[in-house]
C-alpha cells in the first residue's frame, strides 16, 4: 500500500515528467495554467560583475541583471511562501546587505501586487575595513528565483563571479 507521501512523489513525478516531454516535442498548453517553461531561474537572472570600493566603504556591489519578462523576488519577498532573493557570503559576514528599492508587480496568481526586482540591479555587501582587498576573490551565491506573470522557475544559487 502506497502512503500519500508516495501518491504525491508519483503525482509530481508524472507531472514534470509530462511537462518535460510536451516542452521537448515542442508543445505547450499556452494558456498559461498548467503550461511549463523549460530552462532554470540561471538562464534568466546573471550576475555580471562584483564591483569593489576600498578605503573607508569597503563595500561589494553585485551587478545582477534580469531577463524581459522575468523577475526575481524583493527581500524581503511579500508573502511568505515567496523565495526572497537573498545573498550569501560564507567565509566573511557582511555588516550589511543593501538590498534596491523593489517595483510592484502584478503576477496572474496573486490577488495583489507583489515587491520584485527586473532589468538591472544593484546589491551591496558591506564589509568591515580591511576586510575586502581588490586581489582576494570574493565567495558567495546570490539565491534568486526567476518568475513570469505566470510561473516561477525552480530557484538557483548563483556563484558571484571571481574574475
Amino acid at each position: 500500500m502506497v502512503g500519500i507521501g508516495g501518491v504525491l512523489l508519483l503525482a509530481a513525478t508524472f507531472f514534470f515528467s509530462a511537462a518535460a516531454n510536451e516542452t521537448a516535442s515542442g508543445l505547450s498548453s499556452g494558456s498559461g495554467q498548467g503550461a511549463f517553461l523549460s530552462g532554470n531561474t540561471a538562464d534568466h537572472v546573471r550576475i555580471t560583475a562584483v564591483d569593489r570600493t576600498s578605503g573607508g566603504a569597503n563595500r561589494a556591489i553585485i551587478v545582477v541583471v534580469i531577463d524581459a519578462g522575468y523577475h526575481i523576488n524583493a527581500n524581503p519577498a511579500s508573502l511568505d511562501y515567496l523565495i526572497p532573493t537573498t545573498l550569501k557570503v560564507p567565509n566573511i559576514t557582511p555588516l550589511r546587505v543593501i538590498y534596491p528599492a523593489p517595483i510592484l508587480f502584478k503576477p496572474k496568481f496573486a490577488d495583489e501586487a507583489l515587491e520584485v526586482y527586473e532589468g538591472t540591479i544593484h546589491i551591496i555587501a558591506e564589509f568591515p575595513v580591511g576586510v575586502l582587498t581588490r586581489q582576494s576573490p570574493l565567495f558567495g551565491t546570490l539565491r534568486a528565483q526567476a518568475c513570469t506573470e505566470d510561473i516561477c522557475l525552480p530557484p538557483a544559487d548563483l556563484p558571484l563571479p571571481n574574475k
